[in-house]
Parts: structure tokens; sequence; C-alpha cells
């Protein structure tokens, strides 16, 4: 997705608009939230991690830098992809950090290939089931996914959740953290869980914040501002929605490990023949 410099931003969606500006931790928490959830994780030097949605390269970058793994960075836009191999090269991890365009319904990977997966606030705006049994299907058995994502503490109102889609986006879709477990149960995890729930802070404009603190972006922040003047106020109507209405919502780590395929023996594999067999002799009556 290419994005016009002349585009208004009134007429960006929210991806376009965090695209633009080159985000990389907008999801709840901000970058804090980051590092508190890869404490837990225990990543080692020799893991190597996909990270998707990787946007301006800020988690990967900072996972090769601190803990030396290899980072499969990937995203659909290809501005942030620029973004992120800019900052792998003035940080020094180019060796350990690779970006490239890629969807995360269809990954451009083969089965088994990492260790772990992480994505920060992207599985809330998707077909999380989908984007689930891709990332399952890219692990090896045995690796883990760690998925920061919104969560509904308390069923939000109709006319609330309009409000939400004006500001986020027509499929922005958090779920309780039941329904984020069960997603990821059925596309095949186990051991799921949420690691590090809680509520939402008032933290002021996460987007502004992270904009500030970010030295690949601040240096171009107040240029945008001066040719696109209304970039405050949208920005500032998206934090003012979140202001008002955090008591509905939380955010956590969403869980799991792709389980070990089970060998069968040779008496299991003989019943399990057998049953085919006569599961199509009972199909053909």
């Amino acid at each position: 997705m290419e994005l016009s410099q002349n585009k208004r931003v009134a007429d960006m969606n929210y991806f376009e608009l965090i695209a633009w500006l080159g985000i990389g931790s907008s999801h709840p928490g901000g970058f804090p939230a980051t590092k508190q959830n890869l404490a837990v994780l225990q990543i080692l030097p020799n893991d190597y991690v996909l990270d998707a949605g990787c946007g301006s390269g800020l988690t990967a970058c900072y996972l090769a830098k601190t803990i030396g793994c290899k980072v499969m960075g990937i995203d659909i836009n290809s501005q942030m992809i620029e973004k992120a191999r800019i900052r792998a090269e003035k940080e020094g991890v180019s060796h350990l950090v690779e970006f490239n365009i890629a969807n995360v319904y269809e990954l451009p990977f083969a089965d088994n290939k990492f260790d772990i997966v992480i994505g920060e606030s992207i599985t809330v705006f998707l077909d999380k089931v989908k984007v689930y049994r891709e990332f399952f299907r890219v692990l090896k058995p045995e690796g883990r996914i760690a998925d920061l994502e919104m969560a509904l503490l308390k069923e939000l109102p109709v006319n609330l959740r309009h409000q939400m889609e004006d500001c986020f986006g027509a499929g922005t879709n958090p779920l309780s953290f039941e329904e984020w477990h069960n997603c990821l149960a059925e596309a095949g995890f186990q051991d799921v869980e949420i690691k590090n729930p809680q509520a939402l802070k008032d933290n002021g404009n996460i987007v502004m914040n992270e904009l500030k603190k970010d030295w690949v972006l601040i240096k171009d922040l107040t240029n945008k501002i001066k040719r696109q003047p209304t970039l405050l106020p949208r920005l500032q109507k998206n934090a003012g929605f979140m202001k008002r209405n955090r008591s509905y919502f939380g955010f956590g780590l969403i869980y799991g490990r792709k389980p070990t395929p089970v060998k069968l023996g040779f008496k299991d594999w003989v019943r399990k023949v057998i049953f085919r067999k006569n599961l199509a002799v009972l199909s053909s009556i």
C-alpha cells in the first residue's frame, strides 16, 4: 500500500495514518508494554523470531540489540518496511534483522520455520482464527505465539462501537480475554493463557507519545504537522475516544504453544486404517 504525499489526513484510514507517520508502537501500553512482554517470553539468542506487523522495526531491532537473536520482520506496508530497514542499518543490527513486505494471511514462509511469532495490535483488525492458523503453520513444533492485543473488559454499547470503528476502522474488533483465548485454542495452540493482563491506563495520546520518543520519526513530525494541519485534531480525536471510554478496554499478551505432533504406534496406525475403511464402506451404503 503506497500513500501519496498529497493525500489528506482526513482521507486516510487508521492503517494508512500509522504507516504515514511510521509509528511502530501505537499499540496499548506502548513500548513499555512491549518490553514487559518480551521479558516474560525469555527469548534466547538462537531463537528465530517472526515479528508480524513489524511497523517501523522498533521491536525487531530492540530484540536483535538486546538478545542477539535473528528476527524476520514483515509488514504489508512498503513505507514501514523502508523505515524499518533504515532503523536496522543505523542501529547496527542489519546482520540479524531482515524486513520484507508480506500479508499475515498468506505468509511467504515454509512450515515449521520460526521458534516464536510475535504480534502487536494487528490481529484486532483481522480475521483472528485465520491469522492464528497461519502463525501456527510457520511455527516449529513447540514454537510459541505471543500477540499483544486490546481486549474488552465489558460489553461495548452499540453507539460506542460505532465511534470506535469511526476512529480506528470498520474492522476493529477487540474481544474479551476469554474470546481471545478461544481463538488461539481453535487455531490449534495449547497451553493458551493471557500473560500480563491489565486495564487500559490514561497515558495521554499514545501515538504522539511514541512519535516523540522515536528518533526515526521525530525528525519529520514537525514538517508533517505543517503540511497537514488536520493531523493533530485527528490524533486527538482517536486519543479522546480511548480516554473517555478506557474503562471498557484492557490489553494482554495472547500466548500459546504449538504442540509436537503425536507419532502413532503400529497398533494405532492399524486401527486408523481400519476405521477409515469402515467409514468408506458406510459412506457408500
